[in-house]
């Protein structure tokens, strides 16, 4: 059924529960400031400011003005406000200002008082909380120096009052209203509404200012509690050197759904104001149209060491895709730069990704890529507690890029350097430190000040508000690399339970939960780990030279020395970071490594194919041959089962020993052969003509089916049936180098026809 999009606007009034009584006494009027002369620089603009930006709760702007003889004929004037990006609303007074005195009022409150400038944004109390100047401006086409006399110039509530009496849900617009006065939508696609609170928060991302919910109860009879929260359309432009974003219309609130179940919903709008007041209203049904749905990523239930979408085995495959570009790919494997073009060079990439197997990706939300929290200073930033909304657009439209290229997004909260004055600094630019604005003095203090605390859950909440009804998003990733953060011992451990746990609470669609330990599986702390709240565990694999990648990414879930592998907390284990050591390596071992660390992940029970760190390495050479070789290799496969384990093989060249390992379940093994030297150091691969390798001693007889795989192009290069007799079994592939992969079959007996 396709539904058609209609939109209606419509006027709620509020609700019983918490109507507020009489109005809140008028406040008193402020002293006026002093008065000043401004001389004229026309025929450029001449500007006045006022003393001190807006606050939001002003509805006017008033000054008297005395203008003199011999002033411009054609002399007019503006009010403006402008925030510290350079955002510019202003409002014109009709006419000309002759000589002698003029009392004048700009209204600065309503949603239609200010134009934008430059962009189709729209002004709000929202906008005037954060302007960094305001006052007036004043034009002539003929050149003057003369001099106003300006008194009064201040901006105040109307008549003294900073209360309004009036609670109201406006223009509210929903999805999916049908000519039948219902609503509807389908399950697996998203449904949202739009509303405008009167009075419109001065700051609309503190819930404790303005809170809006959706209460959806499904037709089993579970309700569940959806999160509004503020908005900003956006109108994307590709300049060429970069995306450029303007905002387009007021800012709204917003509520987005993703049914999972079809029938009659029922849904009921709260909010809550700041100061006690409640608007509460029932909205028309949602009724929804087909099947039961539920296609995000879980940790399986069956068997805990996988993931599954829809019941269906999924094993995430792909590189760490943490923002545009890095800076130490170009100083250690000479990459070139990539231009910071925002979703644009985010599509190139995925595209790219796609098209070669891939279907996950990790992507960080830090300062330079996708964070909406940062200095207040930086373009499109607002401080501690203000959002960047270009940020938040960009962080949808890579989502919905995902989506449709079947991509699943591993997305990062927080990256360490935000908490850490050594490894990766950032602390010094970090909003929540002092000298920033915020209220801390040591980057420690993020993990247990509850201010910060209390900040952390607000944009928690944000971000399962406008993104939780994603499918794209795959897990939510608390830290990277948390161990390098400032943060220690209990301090930390503790942040992660409160942490970990309230995002179950938030999240309604019930994302895995996750954080992540640097160096490698010997580093995260155990105690974490085994937390209930934590869904799935993510680590490093970085190593020095006398380590081979393929024999540390097994021993990161199975080390046999007790209570090291991380397979014992029997949840599944993500390398989000490789490629020889943090510093990079030589080229050869590069390709060595990125070709045989996704299948040595295979073969060791990670819950996903180790993610490689050097994405613009990866990109710019073509390296993608490993996620079309797996993609093809896994294509009908399931690694799931109470039975289903990873075994070490026995096997043997000319040359020595070779690196051999397999998952194996019942009547099924998945198997990879690797030369150790060439994937040590990626040079001289040597072939192999007899190697062999022992499955074992104790083999049941029967029909069985061996079938060698090319390892590099992910396609099987011969299929051989036979019967076993029972007893030992050698496998010998046919010759070979670097490495080479094997399905080893149970087979049914041929039919006599």
């Amino acid at each position: 059924m396709r539904v058609a999009v209609l939109l209606i606007v419509w006027l709620l009034a509020p609700l019983a529960a918490g109507e507020p009584g009489a109005p809140a006494a008028p406040a008193p009027l402020p002293a006026p400031p002093p008065a000043m002369v401004v001389e004229l620089q026309a025929p450029l603009s001449t500007i006045a400011r006022m003393a001190a930006p807006l606050t939001g709760r002003e509805t006017e702007l008033r000054a008297t003005i005395t203008v003199p003889d011999g002033a411009p004929a054609d002399l007019g004037v503006g009010a403006f406000v402008a925030d510290r990006h350079g955002r510019w609303f202003q409002r014109l007074r009709p006419g000309v200002l002759t000589p002698g005195t003029h009392v004048i009022t700009f209204a600065v409150g309503g949603d239609d008082s200010l134009i934008a400038e430059s962009d189709r944004g729209g002004w709000s109390a929202s906008e005037a909380g954060t302007t960094s100047r305001a006052g007036l401006f004043f034009w002539s086409a003929s050149a003057s120096r003369a001099k106003l006399v300006i008194e009064g110039l201040m901006a105040v509530a109307a008549n003294g009052s900073t209360a309004l009496e009036n609670t109201l849900l406006n223009d509210l617009r929903l999805e999916g209203l049908g000519s039948d006065g219902q609503i509807h939508a389908l399950t697996g696609t998203r449904w949202s509404l739009t509303v405008r609170p009167e009075p419109f928060p001065a700051d609309p991302f503190d819930p404790g200012v303005f809170a809006l919910d959706a209460v959806i109860t499904a037709p089993d009879g579970s309700s569940e509690r959806v999160p509004g929260y503020y908005d900003q359309a956006m109108r994307a432009r590709d300049r060429g050197d970069r995306e450029d974003l303007r905002p387009v219309g007021p800012g709204t609130f917003r509520v987005r759904f993703r049914p999972r179940q079809p029938g009659v919903h029922q849904v009921r709008l709260e909010a809550r104001w700041g100061d006690g007041r409640t608007a509460v209203t029932a909205l028309p049904d949602l009724h929804v149209d087909g099947s039961p749905w539920d296609g995000y990523v879980r940790v399986d239930r069956g068997d805990p060491r996988f993931f599954a979408i829809n019941g269906r085995w999924y094993w995430p495959l792909g590189p760490n895709l943490r923002s545009v570009n890095d800076t130490r790919g170009a100083d250690r494997l000479r990459t070139v730069f990539t231009p910071d073009r925002g979703t644009l060079a985010y599509e190139s990439y995925l595209r790219r990704l796609a098209a070669n197997g891939v279907n996950a990706v990790e992507v960080w939300m830090s300062s330079w890529n996708l964070a909406l929290e940062w200095r207040a200073d930086w373009p499109g930033f607002g401080g501690q507690g203000r959002y960047n909304l270009s940020n938040a657009w960009r962080l949808d439209r890579l989502l919905d890029l995902a989506l449709e290229l079947g991509i699943r997004v591993n997305l990062v909260i927080n990256n360490h350097g935000q908490a850490s004055t050594s490894a990766d600094p950032e602390w010094a630019s970090n909003p929540y430190n002092r000298a920033r604005g915020g209220k801390l003095t040591d980057a420690a203090d993020l993990f247990s000040d509850p201010w910060a605390l209390a900040g952390q859950d607000r944009l928690r909440r944000y971000i399962v508000a406008r993104y939780a009804d994603h499918p794209a998003v795959l897990g939510w990733k608390l830290w990277s690399e948390v161990n390098l953060t400032a943060g220690r011992g209990d301090q930390v451990r503790t942040w992660h339970e409160q942490a970990a746990k309230r995002w179950k609470e938030l999240d309604p669609y019930d994302h895995p939960v996750t954080t992540h330990w640097c160096g490698d599986y010997h580093l995260p702390d155990r105690e974490i780990v085994a937390q209930p709240s934590l869904d799935y565990v993510c680590i490093d694999a970085y190593h020095g030279n006398d380590r081979l990648l393929a024999d540390l990414i097994w021993r990161s879930t199975l080390d046999p020395v007790p209570s090291r592998g991380l397979a014992q907390f029997n949840k599944p284990v993500l390398t989000t970071e490789f490629g020889c050591n943090w510093d990079a390596g030589p080229e050869p071992q590069m390709r060595a490594e990125h070709a045989t660390g996704p299948w040595a992940g295979l073969m060791s029970g990670h819950g996903g194919a180790p993610m490689l760190w050097w994405f613009e390495w990866l990109d710019q050479g073509g390296h993608f041959g490993v996620y079309r070789a797996l993609s093809r290799f896994l294509a009908g496969e399931d690694l799931r089962g109470a039975d289903a384990r990873s075994l070490v093989l026995a096997a043997n060249a000319e040359t020595g020993p070779l690196w051999c390992r397999a998952w194996s379940r019942p009547g099924r093994m998945l198997g990879y052969l690797l030369d150790p030297a060439w994937g040590r150091n990626g040079r001289n691969p040597t072939t192999f003509e007899k190697a062999a390798i022992d499955i074992g001693t104790s083999i049941a007889p029967g029909a069985m089916a061996i079938e060698w795989w090319d390892a590099d192009a992910g396609a099987w290069n011969r299929h051989i049936d036979f019967v076993h007799p029972g007893g030992p079994l050698t496998l010998q592939p046919p010759p070979f180098q670097r490495h080479v992969a094997f399905k080893l079959l149970r087979s049914a007996p041929a039919r006599a026809d």
